[in-house]
């Protein structure tokens, strides 16, 4: 499997997207190690920033894992920076994969909390649910006569909008291992459950609401500018956002903002829920957190889960990041303390999570 690094080149050479590096405007360079990529490498540099919004979320499928983690630290960083920033647990989602409502209500209770206790600001940036906003929802139903089911699904190319581009050796990985999962799934074997839609209807609902979650700042007139920003595989969503954008004739410029991504351990290509062992969830016991984590001997820090983790889900600052990518890659003593030292942070946020249901 080629390393993350070829992936993110490949990603920015196909779709024209530029590095990060020293095009993030207002943001410190001791947070940039966090972006690999960005499609208007001025956005931020622009008059009248206060104008423009940033906007991100997550799923809520089970407890965070620390891909959630650097989501929103990642969005505290950015409103630390000046930038206005909308953060959206996306709760209606599990909701229309056929989730209990309940349980997914006392889930987002938990996700807001939680996103507070790391420091999100929600005098200087929005953090909402999807439920919560009516008029994100009244919308969503002005919005969805544009709305069109073949060009807003997650094969629908690049942001051009042309035909599929081969899937990179990282991402056909990715497919593998979530098809893996899938056949765990339905032996029994998956230790957490990825719900699909309950209904057709449910599924388009889903799609029309998340495409308004994106335009409705610009829809409304509160921003002239959208700056999306998610991990660098899901840089399709932006080109979607643009074509809903245009169909619609909503007026605002979008961009597109991207993070790195955690390769997940046992040679897995990335952290998610929905790849078994491939993360380490806030839900699990410190044990087994101190386990997964001293399991990184280092070597190469690309592919090293606990390094890249120490770059998104972490306030390290990039010269202590440079520190410990030395480290990573000697494996030596000093690696061992490093490694430590961040099992018992990710221990102290797995105590957080869990305070959370109290």
């Amino acid at each position: 499997m080629t390393t993350l690094p070829d992936h993110y080149e490949i990603v920015r050479e196909r779709n024209g997207y530029g590095s990060a590096d020293g095009a993030v405007g207002p943001v410190p360079a001791a947070e940039r190690r966090r972006f690999v990529a960005v499609d208007d490498e001025g956005v931020f540099d622009r008059a009248d920033r206060r104008r423009t919004l940033v906007a991100t979320g997550v799923g809520m499928t089970g407890p965070p894992h620390l891909g959630t983690v650097g989501q929103f630290l990642t969005a505290v960083a950015l409103q630390e920076a000046g930038l206005d920033v909308q953060f959206v647990l996306a709760d209606l989602e599990p909701y229309h994969g056929g989730a209990p409502l309940d349980r997914v209500r006392r889930l987002a209770e938990r996700y807001r909390t939680f996103a507070l206790d790391l420091g999100f600001d929600p005098d200087r940036g929005r953090l909402r649910t999807q439920e919560g906003a009516r008029e994100v929802m009244h919308t969503a139903q002005l919005l969805a006569p544009y709305y069109d089911p073949d060009r807003w699904t997650e094969d629908a190319g690049d942001d051009s909008g042309d035909t599929d581009p081969p899937p990179t050796e990282w991402e056909r990985a990715v497919r593998e291992a979530y098809e893996a999962g899938e056949d765990d799934r339905r032996s029994g074997t998956a230790a957490v459950a990825r719900p699909g839609p309950s209904s057709e209807a449910a599924d388009i609902h889903s799609a029309v609401l998340h495409g308004a979650d994106f335009l409705h700042p610009l829809y409304a007139g509160d921003y002239e500018r959208l700056v999306l920003q998610f991990g660098v595989d899901e840089h399709h969503l932006v080109g979607m956002a643009r074509r809903f954008r245009d169909a619609a004739a909503v007026e605002g410029g979008v961009a597109g903002l991207y993070t790195r991504m955690i390769p997940g351990f046992d040679g897995t290509p990335k952290m998610a829920k929905s790849i078994p062992g491939a993360g380490v969830s806030l839900a699990t016991s410190a044990d087994e957190i101190r386990e997964r984590i001293a399991g990184d001997p280092g070597g190469d820090p690309a592919r090293s889960p606990v390094f890249q983790a120490m770059c998104l889900a972490s306030r390290y600052d990039a010269e202590r990041l440079g520190r410990l990518e030395r480290a990573c890659e000697a494996g030596d003593e000093t690696w061992d303390r490093a490694r430590s030292e961040y099992a018992e942070f990710v221990v102290g946020l797995a105590e957080r999570w869990r305070a959370t249901e109290e």
